[in-house]
């Protein structure tokens, strides 16, 4: 990693959820992060690899059935577990906010857009009435929702497009100016063009505001040319980090190798040219096998059954964290001595 002081500083995360008859599963298992200020870092992974949980870990927001068995979650150097009520509060919206997946169900659906913006301010500022609602349409105009005509402000959210939906929840997280907007699949119910705008707001934002932008999502092709750096999660653990321009250029451990095999590129002109001209479709591969039992614990690798590249001590010993150039951190027995 860098030398740069690290905005957020996750080291050797672990997360458990307890089910009903006693059942236990390790959704995180030993995460390390190092987020520095102005970056977006990119959280690539299968569902079920651990992706939304972690977001939920750096959010402090888990679920009662969850708990933080060990390690450690700083922002600006401070431990985030110890911090007190009011701490907390500032924490979620100025240090730290977060874009979900469904806008849809994060609004309040008998709330107009307007005061559910200015709400978000309220929490974190007293200031004269009048001003809450001048910086809620400042904030919906930002993220090119024009409020000029007060129809966005005074809508509802079911009178708008998923897009727009998506918009304002990005509005809310940008209230505060926090220096880290954390984003979970923020384009998975969209459509393909309304997601490209979406990213590029996002982009757009991350550059005049100089935040630091998490984007978790399963697609690699929602980082390409927006991510600084790219961490890889399989079975609660990141098997691959690096920089994104080494990365989409040549992923090292075999299951970022499939990931990016198994997307679609970053531009389909070419693949749209041959289907006119009357080519069958290209086909894209799959990842042989399942994700593993968040239930069980592997004695080795837990990519091994799918893997391609598989050896004997695989199956019995797991890796270890190796360094290896190009400022990449990968678990692999292929790349330890």
């Amino acid at each position: 990693m860098t030398g740069m002081s690290s905005l957020l500083n996750v080291a050797d995360l672990r997360v458990e959820f307890t089910l009903p008859a006693n059942v236990r599963i390790r959704a995180l298992r030993g995460v390390h992060l190092q987020i520095e200020p102005g970056i977006c870092y990119g959280i690539l992974g299968e569902s079920g690899s651990g992706k939304s949980t972690l977001a939920k870990a750096l959010i402090q927001l888990l679920p009662k059935n969850a708990k933080v068995t060990s390690g450690t979650i700083e922002f600006g150097g401070r431990d985030i577990s110890k911090l007190s009520d009011a701490e907390l509060q500032r924490y979620h919206g100025k240090d730290v906010a977060f874009v979900p997946q469904e806008p849809g169900l994060a609004l309040n659906p008998v709330m107009k857009i307007g005061e559910q913006v200015a709400e978000v301010l309220r929490a974190h500022n007293s200031w004269p009435r009048q001003r809450y609602r001048s910086e809620a349409e400042s904030l919906l105009d930002s993220v090119r929702l024009t409020s000029t005509d007060r129809h966005i402000y005074n809508a509802y959210p079911h009178q708008l497009s998923g897009g727009q939906r998506q918009r304002v929840v990005i509005a809310q997280a940008l209230s505060c100016d926090p220096q880290l907007i954390i984003a979970d699949e923020p384009t998975a119910s969209l459509d393909a063009e309304t997601e490209a705008e979406i990213l590029q707001l996002l982009a757009d934002l991350k550059s005049k505001r100089r935040m630091a932008l998490i984007l978790i999502t399963h697609d690699p092709r929602i980082l390409y040319g927006l991510a600084d750096r790219v961490a890889v999660l399989y079975a609660g653990r990141v098997v691959e980090d690096s920089p994104a321009s080494v990365f989409f250029e040549n992923p090292q451990h075999p299951y970022s190798r499939s990931l990016l095999a198994c997307a679609a590129p970053p531009s389909w002109d070419s693949q749209r040219d041959s289907q006119d001209a009357g080519d069958d479709p290209v086909r894209l591969p799959t990842i042989p096998g399942d994700s593993p039992d968040p239930e069980t614990t592997s004695p080795g690798c837990e990519f091994a059954p799918r893997c391609d590249r598989r050896m004997t001590k695989c199956d019995s010993q797991p890796p270890s964290p190796i360094t290896v150039p190009e400022n990449r951190r990968i678990e692999c027995h292929l790349y330890a001595d």
